[in-house]
């Protein structure tokens, strides 16, 4: 078990700590838009959609090489809204696989009048077969987070590693914001992505227009309705709210490496979620950036990029 937290960083963390550092060390503290990330061509130029034998359509994109990574998304993402300064990073050292969950971006919409987590997750290992991906790491990311935990819990055979970014346990032991679940401006039903984005760079707008600014390079992005948004905010709602959907219990269980990654200033999922998830899930790492908000894997893609390489060698 490795527990790291920065800074003070210990001897042992020392480099990582100096690589954390060095990417923040601009003028901005931010990585800037003017480069052109390789992974906007690349994510463009693949294949978009799989049937999977049992389920609708899923739109996905499939690029790089090595070990790899099946990325489930936040809430409020299409699959366009990754960074593509982290995924040209990760597409160096990995085969990286992105797709639009249930009624997302450019995948159809169930018949299910509302989506869940165990829905989710279901689509997921849906994707994993179809794409004959052979037992990924997933990299959950928020609500991918909790879409994670849930496959890894429902369908351990197609599971190899976690990555758990910006996440937490159920709603059974989530330590919260001081408004409740049902007041998070998140969560409101009339707030469009656009103005839900913005919250996850709490306290860092430079960073939030740099990574606007690179989104925006894509042709033909394709961005989330308030009609996804909202499927995504009841399977958020579900994961909270709902004892069913617990899988507390389970995760001790867990027999996968997992690193857990968090943000020392994550107003959405606090970094005492990502220590709670440290303590379930037996033989996990831990990783705290300081100074970072919610959206810190695009606040510092070149250090996440770098520790999920290093995860998955």
């Amino acid at each position: 078990m490795i527990c790291l937290a920065l800074p003070p960083p210990g001897p042992a963390d020392s480099h990582e700590a100096d690589e954390f550092s060095d990417a923040l060390s601009t003028s901005s503290g931010f990585p800037g838009p003017s480069r052109n990330y390789m992974a906007v061509i690349a994510a463009l130029t693949t294949s978009m959609l799989s049937i999977a034998p049992s389920a609708a359509a899923s739109a996905y994109r499939s690029f790089g090489n090595g070990p790899i990574l099946l990325m489930t998304p936040c809430m409020g993402f299409t699959m366009d809204d990754w960074d593509p300064a982290l995924l040209d990073r990760l597409a160096t050292t990995n085969h990286v696989v992105i797709f639009d969950p249930d009624g997302v971006g450019r995948t159809p919409a169930s018949p299910s009048p509302i989506v869940t987590v165990p829905q989710l997750s279901d689509q997921a290992a849906d994707l994993i077969h179809a794409l004959h991906l052979n037992r990924p790491t997933i990299v959950g990311y928020s609500l991918g987070g909790f879409v994670a935990q849930r496959l890894a819990v429902d369908h351990p055979n197609d599971v190899s590693s976690l990555i758990l970014m910006g996440t937490g346990p159920d709603g059974t032991q989530q330590v919260l914001r001081s408004k409740p679940i049902k007041n998070l401006p998140a969560l409101n039903p009339l707030v469009p992505a656009d103005q839900v984005i913005p919250l996850y760079f709490s306290g860092h707008p430079e960073a939030l227009a740099a990574w606007r600014q690179r989104t925006d390079q894509r042709p033909n992005r394709v961005k989330e309705d308030l009609h996804g948004l909202n499927r995504q905010r009841a399977a958020m709602d579900d994961w909270l709210l709902n004892p069913t959907a617990n899988v507390n219990s389970s995760l001790p269980t867990l027999r996968v490496p997992t690193l857990i990654l968090g943000a020392e200033n994550d107003e959405q999922e606090p970094a005492a979620n990502s220590t709670l998830l440290h303590h379930y899930i037996n033989g996990s790492e831990l990783l705290i950036y300081p100074g970072l908000s919610h959206a810190f894997p695009f606040e510092a893609p070149g250090p996440i990029a770098e520790r999920i390489a290093r995860f998955t060698r």
